[in-house]
């Protein structure tokens, strides 16, 4: 067994969710990909995946084995990419869209030191929430939320990013805390328009086996998630946001958690280009760069599955 190559195939699958997924990845059988983890399994002496129908997930060792493996690939990746490429760095323009609270909150603040660590690229940062075309718009890589269909796109699984529905004081001085979900129906909410759909997200809860869906009346819509936090920190309504977004909201205490009992369905996040195999080393630095900042910025705030 080449231990490494087996790494390898481990981490696309977790980033992918799937062993075909991954194959297709690394271009090779899948049947190829089964055996390798089967070996790494053997050689570790520990289970490293759960295994469904329809899902593969790691479990709490495969967990702690892939951060110390993802790193470790990526490490020789990059090394082989630099030999390959001799000493020219990374050149030419860059076009890549990510969702308009990540753009804002993590990646922004960090543009600074990905340009001086790559001097002969540019990089044009679109900031939308819809679902673009990369072929078409002429976008190298995307940041993409939700559950991603079979296409011919590459997808870097980066986990489970979650959700939390809160609300201001304000408005909870006016309208009171729901006790159940069904209050919800009594309430006020902010809503946001999927850009997907083009139809409001809807209020779902989970609690265990128990999952609800509830009508909340909206009196302020908005396609933009980030009206969706001014509007919620003002008081017009109880909003639903990623956990990242209202994290110093909540501990402040300028937002306050609603039906902490219950928790909103976290959200599918990925990485996602074009085929790898025609993958230039301004987009593998890129990605490299955003996994990285990802985890490390929204570790506490994402569910690595």
């Amino acid at each position: 067994m080449d231990r490494f190559e087996a790494m390898r195939a481990y981490v696309h699958v977790v980033d992918s969710g799937s062993y075909t997924r991954a194959a297709r990845q690394l271009n090779v059988h899948k049947a190829t990909v089964s055996q390798q983890i089967q070996q790494l399994e053997q050689q570790l002496g520990v289970r490293l995946l759960t295994r469904t129908t329809r899902s593969v997930a790691p479990t709490p060792e495969g967990l702690d084995y892939y951060r110390h493996a993802c790193a470790i690939v990526q490490q020789v990746e990059q090394a082989e990419s630099h030999l390959r490429k001799g000493v020219s760095a990374p050149a030419g323009h860059l076009r890549v869209n990510v969702p308009v609270a990540l753009a804002r909150q993590v990646f922004v603040p960090e543009v600074r030191g990905f340009l001086q660590r790559y001097p002969k690229l540019t990089l044009e940062l679109g900031c939308s929430d819809r679902t673009i075309d990369l072929v078409q718009e002429g976008v190298d890589c995307t940041v993409r939320g939700g559950d991603l269909p079979d296409s011919g796109l590459v997808a870097r699984r980066l986990g489970e990013l979650r959700f939390v529905l809160c609300a201001a004081p304000r408005y909870i001085d006016e309208h009171g805390l729901p006790d159940t979900p069904d209050d919800l129906a009594r309430h006020q909410q902010v809503a946001y328009v999927l850009a997907s759909t083009g139809r409001l997200r809807p209020v779902r809860l989970l609690q265990g086996d128990l999952a609800v869906e509830v009508g909340v009346p909206a009196r302020f819509i908005t396609t933009d998630s980030a009206a969706v936090l001014s509007a919620g920190l003002d008081g017009l309504g109880l909003i639903v946001v990623a956990e990242f977004v209202a994290h110093h909201h909540l501990a402040s205490g300028a937002l306050v958690r609603v039906l902490p009992r219950w928790r909103s369905p976290s959200l599918p996040l990925h990485l996602v280009t074009t085929t790898r195999n025609k993958r230039t080393a301004r987009v593998q630095v890129f990605m490299d760069w955003a996994h990285a900042l990802i985890v490390q910025r929204l570790g506490p705030h994402i569910e690595r599955t």
